[in-house]
């Protein structure tokens, strides 16, 4: 790859020999930045505090060294932002059950850790391609399209808070409450759209 995708990779496992293994080095070639946390909780701290950076998370399931488990992390994540995409990599045995916690979590992708780089590029690839065409990328692009005086203007209300472009930017990148309802509005009004335009045809 010529160019590496602009994103971080945060990714949590509590088997330190993961560090070690030659996929990670060739992973790094491809993108930004990799962060490694053996804690849950560190990773979720930095997923918290770089929310407004592009981020995919490589997520272990089973952890020894944590009281939180995988399906738990990947409930925080949701929490701190729907649209951070995580891929379960796990070398765990995944039944039913499993699988239904991961994708009620929201996961994006499960790998097995004895896939090959390739296998793992390949869903981090997909992983970067949703960011891409996200809503908030959409909104992201649009809004920085604009001119500095129009971003620094007033543009909306909401009860009695009025948002500038840059207000309404931060929101969303950040996930917080007005900007998890602005990205809900869009999908919506979006859904609507497309729902009327199939009806006409």
């Amino acid at each position: 790859m010529d160019e590496k995708m602009n994103m971080t990779i945060v990714y949590i496992d509590d088997d330190t020999k993961m560090r070690e293994d030659a996929f990670l080095d060739d992973i790094s070639d491809n993108v930004n930045d990799i962060q490694y946390f053996e804690k849950p909780s560190d990773g979720l701290v930095y997923i918290r505090e770089n929310i407004d950076k592009n981020i995919v998370v490589i997520l272990d399931w089973k952890f020894n060294s944590s009281s939180l488990q995988g399906d738990e992390v990947l409930k925080d994540i949701d929490s701190i932002s729907v649209l951070v995409p995580v891929i379960v990599f796990t070398g765990a045995s995944i039944d039913a059950a499993e699988a239904n916690k991961m994708f009620k979590g929201h996961a994006f992708s499960c790998v097995p850790k004895d896939a090959t780089t390739e296998e793992l590029l390949i869903a981090i690839n997909d992983a970067y391609d949703r960011i891409q065409n996200d809503i908030r990328s959409v909104m992201e692009k649009w809004i920085l399209k604009q001119d500095k005086e129009k971003r620094d203007k007033p543009y909306m209300r909401s009860g009695d808070n009025v948002y500038t472009l840059n207000d309404i930017l931060v929101s969303i990148r950040k996930q917080d409450e007005f900007g998890k309802e602005t990205t809900r509005g869009i999908l919506s009004l979006a859904t609507e759209l497309f729902t009327n335009n199939m009806r006409e045809k």
